[in-house]
C-alpha cells in the first residue's frame, strides 16, 4: 500500500490587502465609517491533492499562480485559511538561498551558519568543510568575505550545504535561478534525490530540469489545480498554453496518477 506523505484536502489561502494607499486620514474616516482599509485577496482555492512518499512533484505556474504560497503551506510557514493539511513528518525546505548568510563573514563561516538554520550541524560539516567548498566551486575564497561573491556563487554554496540535510521530505522553490548548468550537471545533489526514496517538491522556470528530476507536475492557474498527472503530459500542456496559436486547452482535469 502505497504511503502518503501529504494530503491536501480543498485547501484555501485568503490574504488582506489594503484597498489603497494607507493614511492616517484614511485610517480615520474607515472608522469612523466602519469600513475596512483591506480587502480579500485569495491565492489558492480549493486545492485538493495528494503526495505519495517517495515522489518528486514539480509544481508550474505563472508568476503568482500560488505556488510559493502552496509550499510555505506545506513547510508550515503559512497556515491555510480553510480545508485540511495532513503531513507526514516537517519537510526542509530550500526557499531562499540568501536567507540565512551574513554578507560581512567568510565563506568558511556561512557555511557553517547556513548549516545551522536547516538544522545541519557542525557535527556533520566539519568532516565535509573541503568537500562543501569544492562542491560550490568556491576552495579558493574560503575566507573571502560573502559580500565578494556573485549571486550565483552564493546559490552553490547554499546548495551545496544543503545536499546534507537530513529529512526524508525536501522542498526547493526556484533556487537554480542564477546557477550555471555546469554546477547542477555536476552536483550530486539532485542525482541523488532522484534515485533516493525521499519525497521533493520543487518549482523552476527550466522545464528540461523539471522533466530530468520529477516524475509528475501540478500545474496551478489562479489559485487552482489546472491540472495533475505524468511530467512530460503536464508541461508539454502547459508550454502549450503560452502559443496563442493553440487552441484554447480543454476544461481543468486531473490526469490519471501512475
Amino acid at each position: 500500500m502505497t504511503e502518503i506523505a501529504a494530503r491536501v484536502d480543498r485547501l484555501s489561502k485568503r490574504f488582506l490587502v489594503f484597498r489603497a494607499r494607507s493614511t492616517a486620514l484614511r485610517a480615520l474616516r474607515a472608522a469612523l465609517r466602519g469600513d475596512s482599509l483591506k480587502r480579500e485577496h485569495w491565492v489558492l482555492r480549493d486545492i485538493t491533492f495528494e503526495i505519495d512518499r517517495g515522489e518528486k512533484l514539480a509544481l508550474l505556474g505563472k508568476n503568482g499562480s500560488g505556488k510559493t504560497t502552496l509550499l510555505r503551506i506545506l513547510t508550515g510557514i503559512y497556515r491555510q485559511t480553510s480545508g485540511t493539511l495532513v503531513m507526514r513528518g516537517t519537510p526542509r525546505a530550500l526557499l531562499s538561498c540568501e536567507a540565512g548568510f551574513v554578507r560581512e563573514l567568510p565563506v568558511v563561516d556561512n557555511l557553517y551558519l547556513f548549516g545551522a538554520i536547516h538544522g545541519i550541524g557542525r557535527r556533520v560539516l566539519e568532516p565535509r568543510e573541503r568537500a562543501v567548498l569544492e562542491a560550490a566551486g568556491l576552495e579558493q575564497l574560503a575566507y573571502a568575505p560573502l559580500r565578494e561573491l556573485s549571486t550565483g556563487q552564493v546559490r552553490r554554496l547554499a546548495l551545496s550545504v544543503f545536499s546534507y540535510v537530513a529529512s526524508d521530505f525536501v522542498v526547493f522553490d526556484e533556487v537554480l535561478a542564477n546557477v550555471d548548468r555546469g554546477f547542477v550537471r555536476q552536483s550530486e545533489l539532485f542525482r541523488s534525490l532522484a534515485a533516493a526514496d525521499k519525497t521533493v517538491v520543487m518549482t523552476s522556470h527550466d522545464a528540461s530540469f523539471l522533466r530530468e528530476y520529477c516524475r509528475t507536475a501540478l500545474w496551478l492557474e489562479g489559485g487552482r489545480i489546472r491540472a495533475l498527472g505524468p511530467i512530460d503530459e503536464v508541461i508539454d500542456d502547459y508550454e502549450r498554453s503560452f502559443d496563442p496559436a493553440e487552441e484554447p486547452l480543454p476544461p481543468p482535469t486531473v490526469a490519471g496518477r501512475r
